[in-house]
Order: C-alpha cells, then sequence, then structure tokens
C-alpha cells in the first residue's frame, strides 16, 4: 500500500492548487458527498441585531421574553451582598441611599435586552473631565442614572492605547438629546451577551441582546402554544349529511337559503341544547384527538428553558414528574452560572461602583475594605440546622486533630454567619503563639553524651 499523496492541479495563470477534503464520508449512503443533504446546512448571520422595537415589543408582550432578561438579573442580585468591615453599616447605607442594588437590576435588564447600558456617577466633578476618585470626600456621589445603549453615542474609540482600561471603548460619551459629554471615568460599562471582536466593531462596539438570541426559539414555543389553543377550540366538528347539497352550492342561486338554515340550526343549539333536522338530513359530530399534544408542549418548553438557561422548574413554575427525576442537578447547574456572572461582569461592575460610593459613605477607601456574595440558595431551617450542626462536627475534629482554633475562627469569620471581629482572631493567635513559646520553654534541653578519651 503506498501513502495517499496530496493531488495538485495547475490553473490556466500557471499556479497550482491542491485538491483536498475534510470530515467523514461514505460514497455507498452519500454520507458527506454531494448526495448528502446536510452538507448544505449553513449557519447564517441575522440581521436583526438592533431590532430594537422587536425586542421591545417581546419584552413587554410576552412573558417569557421577559422572564428570559429578568429572571438571570433578579437572581443575581436578589440577596446580595455582605460587605466585611468594621464600617459597614455606614456602607450599607449610602448603598441605600444612592439605590444601588435596583440600579444594578435595571442596568443589567437593560444590557440583556438592548446588548449594553452605562450607569453614570454623578459627583461634585465636572463630568466632561476625567474622575478623580481621591478628591471624593463624604456625600460625593450626588446619584446614579441608567441609559441603555440607543440613549448612548461614542465620540471617538480608543484603537491605540492598549494599556488603557478602555481600550477599543470609547473615550466619551454623549447622551443624545444633549450635549453634554461625559468621560469615560464617569461611566460604569455594563455588558450584554458577548460578541467576537470582530462582530463587537460591526455592531458599533457593543455586545449582543441576549433576548435576541433565544428569541427565535421563544417565538417558537409562543406559536406552539397558540396554536394548541386554536385546535381546542375546534374540539368538536358538527357534520350536516344532505342529499343534493352539492348540486345546489354548485348552481349559485341557494347560498344565502342554505348559509340561513344552517346559521338557525346553529343558533338552535346553543340557546336550547337541540337542533331540527329534515328527514333527509342526517347530523354526526366528529371530535378531534388531542392525544400527544401535551407531549410537543413539553418539548417546546424544555426547548425554550434550554434556550434561556433556565431550568425549566424556574422559567414555567412546574414541578419535576416521574419517579427519580430529581430537578437539583439543573439548580446546582443554573446557581454555578449565576455565580459566574457575578464573579465576572457584576463584580467587575460594583468594583469600580465601590471607588466612589465607598468614598462618598466614609470619606476614604479603607485597604481593609471587602465584601462577598451571599448564598444563593435559600434553605430551609431544617437543612440549615443540619448544616451546621455537620460543620460543627467537623470542627470539633479538626480540634482534637490539633488545627488551631484561630483557623476556625478565621474560616467561621469567612463564612458571615458569625460576628467574628479581626481582634478576636489575632488575640487567639498570639495566645497560641505564647502556648507554643511556653511549651517550648518548659521543655527539657537534650542530653549530649560525653566522648570517652580512652
Amino acid at each position: 500500500m503506498t501513502d495517499a499523496k496530496p493531488r495538485f492541479r495547475q490553473q490556466q495563470d500557471g499556479t497550482f492548487t491542491m485538491r483536498t477534503s475534510d470530515g467523514l464520508q461514505n460514497v455507498i449512503t452519500g454520507m458527506g458527498t454531494e448526495r448528502d443533504s446536510t452538507q448544505a446546512h449553513r449557519f447564517v448571520f441575522s440581521n436583526n441585531y438592533q431590532d430594537w422595537t422587536q425586542f421591545e415589543a417581546a419584552f413587554v408582550e410576552n412573558w417569557l421574553a421577559r422572564k428570559s432578561v429578568i429572571i438571570p438579573v433578579e437572581d443575581s442580585t436578589r440577596e446580595w451582598r455582605e460587605i466585611q468591615h468594621e464600617e459597614a453599616a455606614a456602607i450599607a447605607q449610602e448603598e441605600e441611599r444612592a439605590g444601588l442594588q435596583q440600579v444594578i437590576q435595571r442596568a443589567f435588564i437593560d444590557a440583556g435586552i438592548y446588548g449594553g447600558a452605562i450607569i453614570v456617577m454623578l459627583t461634585d466633578q465636572p463630568l466632561d473631565a476625567p474622575l478623580d476618585v481621591t478628591k471624593i470626600g463624604k456625600g460625593g456621589l450626588k446619584g446614579l442614572r441608567v441609559f441603555d445603549r440607543t440613549y448612548v453615542s461614542a465620540v471617538d474609540i480608543n484603537m491605540t492605547d492598549v494599556l488603557a482600561g478602555n481600550y477599543m471603548l470609547p473615550n466619551t460619551y454623549t447622551l443624545n438629546g444633549g450635549t453634554q459629554n461625559v468621560h469615560h471615568s464617569h461611566v460604569i460599562r455594563v455588558p450584554g451577551a458577548e460578541l467576537p471582536m470582530r462582530l463587537r466593531a460591526l455592531n458599533g462596539w457593543w455586545d449582543d441582546s441576549q433576548l435576541r438570541r433565544c428569541l427565535t426559539d421563544i417565538k417558537n414555543a409562543a406559536a406552539s402554544n397558540a396554536g394548541i389553543a386554536a385546535l381546542i377550540q375546534q374540539a368538536n366538528v358538527d357534520i350536516i349529511n344532505k342529499k343534493g347539497l352539492y348540486n345546489a352550492i354548485a348552481a349559485g342561486d341557494q347560498d344565502e337559503q342554505i348559509a340561513s338554515r344552517y346559521r338557525k340550526f346553529n343558533l338552535m343549539k346553543s340557546l336550547y341544547g337541540l337542533g331540527l333536522l329534515d328527514d333527509n338530513e342526517e347530523y354526526s359530530r366528529n371530535q378531534i384527538s388531542f392525544g400527544g399534544l401535551s407531549d410537543v408542549m413539553r418539548a417546546m418548553m424544555e426547548w425554550a428553558s434550554g434556550a434561556v438557561g433556565i431550568p425549566i422548574t424556574r422559567l414555567f413554575g412546574v414541578q419535576a414528574k416521574g419517579l427519580g427525576n430529581d430537578t437539583a442537578g439543573d439548580q446546582a447547574n443554573y446557581f454555578n452560572d449565576i455565580r459566574s456572572g457575578q464573579n465576572g461582569r457584576y463584580k467587575r461592575a460594583l468594583r469600580q461602583l465601590d471607588e466612589v460610593l465607598v468614598r462618598s459613605a466614609l470619606g476614604h477607601m479603607p485597604d481593609d475594605y471587602a465584601w462577598h456574595w451571599l448564598p444563593l440558595e435559600q434553605m430551609n431551617p431544617n437543612d440549615v440546622a443540619q448544616r451546621q450542626k455537620t460543620q460543627a462536627e467537623k470542627d470539633e475534629i479538626r480540634l482534637n486533630q490539633g488545627v488551631p482554633l484561630s483557623a476556625v475562627l478565621r474560616r467561621l469569620q469567612s463564612e458571615g454567619e458569625y460576628d467574628i471581629s479581626d481582634e478576636q482572631i489575632e488575640q487567639e493567635e498570639r495566645n497560641e503563639e505564647a502556648e507554643r513559646q511556653g511549651e517550648a520553654a518548659g521543655r527539657p534541653a537534650p542530653e549530649v553524651e560525653e566522648e570517652d578519651e580512652t
């Protein structure tokens, strides 16, 4: 057997081309050849990237489209965050004054519909100049304003300074309908669904609409539901057989009489529950079978659920059916996606906001300022008690194995379940260090054997 060699073909202009092919083929069945119809499948770009009217109509008029955008944002921000600082109460009060949680929700909902939004931080400093966060004092944050991408225009794009934080993003924004320029340092940019760089450039350096990506699947689910509802209205079809009726209709001169006769028949059946028939008429009723429609609707619900990335129990509010059909795995995967978004897009926006908000609350930015997301899942009291009992047993085992108490206290502090201060942990660490030194001081020195000179 000889090794296969590439086949070159000389063109009329003297150049050579090599005939190559890739993929699985079967000349007997036609798979992978020109006889295979699946070879004609191609993905093409749609032309509705900026069909704002369609997106808004779907969001307002269709509950499934609306929930596909709102649910992930609500689940990401519902439990919110816990600030870990001695002045956490003052920072939380400033959050409430600025309406931070509601602002974040509004911005990410707009980004899900339109493909992007911005939050403008209003301070004492002019909007058209770079923001100096070190000059922000107590009460320096005057407000937060949300604008979706349709209300914002980019003045110029930074395409040269790779080291800048706004590389390939606008240097300055202009709000539509006004003459006020806003420097990018006053703006928190909220992303939509991520696009490749080339498509972002074609889309005005904005992201994609999350709603647009699943809108076709939502339409299919809504159309299936509407089709089934229309079919139910025709569950029973009345049929009347009359000799010579076809010829009478074909003649064309008795149309009104025929229509009037059966309108009256239908009216009497509706009003009195009976129908009057002539001696040459026969009445029958055909019933449409709806077997299998529930399976079709269930399949469309599952498809729509996968398209929007939300478990079917959360999206449609239905319970799982069948023995062993546990949705805990779906819920865990969904929460993993939500947590990933929190630690990515949401945390990036909040990090930039905190540079202004914390200074507005305290007058400075503490070095030890930190926060973490609260648990997504709302556990019932029995589950909480069982988890605490299991964790307490683990801590007791660790302490018996010699794990320092300060390490256990630091873990409990990070979980935020108990009010444990840094001073308490540091005091325990000093006690442990003193105990170790005391044990070392009280330990007898090792005996040194004298060498025998003989």
